[in-house]
């Protein structure tokens, strides 16, 4: 009656503690980076009340007979399962995919270990998470981290000081690239400048309305500016006039171009600088097209660039087919208005190209503008024109024909190619817009600073990669700021939990191995994500029923014990 009383109370002490970590379990439930616990049971001692004994012929053998103690915890083991990320949007929230734990060290120097991965930094750049703590990894050197071995250092995140720059914006309108610059340099350049044009009165060649964030620029569309000079000079007095007559602490705003000489002999207006660049107007073909048209040959509409000639004569067309690389050569002379010695626009062209009806032909050396387009005939029609044709197929009958074999020299009969002598076939270029288009978009100014030292605060862009390296943009440069590396284990269950969604070292854990992100059997870090805990809150629950019966079937064993004992007592009576 004593052992099955002591057994019942083992058993509920068991049951007890077993509650407790199911409790723990259930609390932490939407702990980051919290990992679970499982308690498990074993028997204790025996006391025996009869010893086995083995059979010798004349009598059959026993096994023994015992009676336990009880039961008690065996065990309470990690359950070291990765859970799900929740997404948190916050760039220096960082999950680990797979196996590794982040390294941390307090103030004391001790290194702990963790999966939850809500990180930040400190005034002094150092990289710490939600309790404080430094986490540990690969400091930059020179802002690169990428080759470093993997460590365990502090993570101190320095920023390089930055050189002083001139706010600027670059607009590219019809093929012309425009920037505007600051000549200060000063973050008071980097604001938005507007160019419109205006009805202003006659003398006024500019009017300016200036804030904190943007500056617009009205031009008298009436007024003509000479050169960019001047236009500049316009831009810059408004400016200055509309800042109560002191120039704008950014100091002038002055517009360049690419290419340098966009200004035509007698200016622009500034309605012709402003408005919204028109459409070229397209080269135009007159005189007598039919030399051409008989061949299969016509100018195609438009027919010329806008770095043609101001205007030519078309004069001779001919055609060359070279058998051995199966490639057609069309070339025409055109002989410009103003005289001088014609120039001859070419093309070769394999067979194939022929098929789109239209070919461009450029003089050696010729500009991206300078073409003249003819529509020409297919393959086809080519050899329909050679003297191969024409001997091959003399009475020119309808029907099936044989074509020439394209192995073999192509010629063409003297009265078909090449056509001479062509007389009052003209052509003239395409003629571009003077129209600029500034006021099209605004000009954006960026990147404008005094330089001297830099914080974290001054830069933008933070990220963390798969690989743990920390990002950052400072201007155009991409920092590398450090890398958080991560530590593995041989039996990560060995782990001590110590609080705070930390666990230490224990003798149990094997080898701690130092690696990059994604290497040595490490899972890779993703960015803007938390692990959550992985609880089964279904499981627990099921736990706590089967916990609270076990409890319950303990208690009543304590209960029929001292009702026996109870009546061995009463037998006194």
């Amino acid at each position: 009656m004593v052992r099955s009383l002591y057994s019942g109370v083992t058993g509920m002490k068991g049951h007890q503690t077993r509650l407790d970590v199911i409790g723990n379990n259930i609390a932490n439930v939407n702990t980051m980076g919290f990992k679970s616990s499982v308690v498990t049971f074993r028997d204790v001692y025996y006391q025996s009340l009869r010893g086995a004994a083995g059979g010798n012929g004349t009598r059959g053998g026993v096994n023994p007979s015992m009676v336990g103690y009880g039961s008690k915890v065996s065990s309470i083991d990690l359950n070291m399962t990765q859970s799900i990320s929740s997404t948190t949007g916050n760039p220096w929230d960082v999950s680990i995919g797979g196996e590794g734990f982040f390294q941390v060290q307090d103030s004391n120097g001790n290194i702990f270990y963790t999966r939850s991965g809500k990180l930040g930094y400190d005034n002094m750049g150092y990289l710490v998470d939600s309790n404080g703590n430094y986490v540990l990894g690969t400091a930059a050197q020179g802002n690169k981290v990428v080759g470093l071995k993997p460590g365990s250092s502090r993570i101190q995140m320095n920023i390089p000081a930055l050189n002083p720059t001139q706010a600027n914006a670059t607009n590219t309108i019809n093929n012309i690239q425009y920037t505007f610059t600051a000549t200060n340099t000063t973050t008071d350049g980097n604001i938005s400048l507007l160019l419109l044009s205006d009805n202003l009165p006659a003398g006024v060649m500019a009017e300016a309305t200036v804030t904190s964030t943007g500056i617009t620029v009205k031009l008298n569309r009436n007024a003509t500016f000479a050169s960019l000079t001047e236009l500049n000079t316009a831009i810059n007095t408004a400016i200055t006039e509309a800042n109560n007559g002191t120039p704008h602490p950014a100091g002038n705003f002055n517009l360049t171009t690419n290419p340098a000489d966009i200004f035509p002999a007698g200016g622009l207006t500034g309605a012709q600088i402003c408005e919204t660049a028109g459409a070229n107007v397209a080269g135009t073909v007159t005189g007598d097209r039919k030399p051409l048209q008989d061949v299969g040959f016509d100018l195609a509409n438009p027919p010329t660039g806008d770095e043609f000639y101001n205007g030519g004569a078309i004069t001779d067309l001919e055609v060359t087919y070279d058998s051995t690389n199966k490639q057609w050569t069309i070339s025409a002379k055109v002989t410009p208005e103003g005289g001088g010695g014609s120039v001859t626009y070419s093309k070769t062209v394999s067979g194939s190209e022929l098929s789109s009806g239209k070919i461009r032909l450029t003089p050696a050396g010729g500009s991206r503008g300078d073409y003249l387009t003819l529509v020409c005939p297919t393959e086809e029609g080519l050899l329909r024109l050679s003297n191969e044709y024409k001997t091959l197929n003399p009475a020119d009958k309808n029907g099936p024909e044989e074509l020439p074999p394209l192995d073999q020299a192509i010629t063409f009969p003297a009265d078909k190619l090449p056509v001479t002598g062509i007389t009052g076939l003209n052509v003239s270029s395409a003629a571009k817009s003077d129209n600029l288009g500034l006021a099209s978009q605004p000009f954006v100014l960026q990147h404008g600073t005094e330089g001297g030292p830099q914080t974290l605060a001054d830069i933008s862009n933070f990220k963390i990669n798969a690989n743990g390296v920390i990002e950052a943009t400072q201007g155009d440069t991409i920092l590398e700021l450090g890398r958080i590396d991560l530590a593995t284990f041989d039996n990560p269950s060995g782990l001590e939990q110590v609080g705070s969604t930390y666990f230490a070292n224990t003798g149990n854990t094997g080898n701690i191995k130092i690696v990059e992100p994604g290497t040595g059997g490490s899972g890779a870090l993703a960015s803007s994500t938390l692990e959550m805990s992985n609880v089964d809150l279904g499981q627990e629950f099921a736990d706590v029923i089967t916990t609270q019966r076990g409890y319950q079937a303990n208690a009543r064993m304590i209960t029929v014990s001292d009702t026996l004992l109870e009546e061995l007592i009463n037998l006194k009576r």
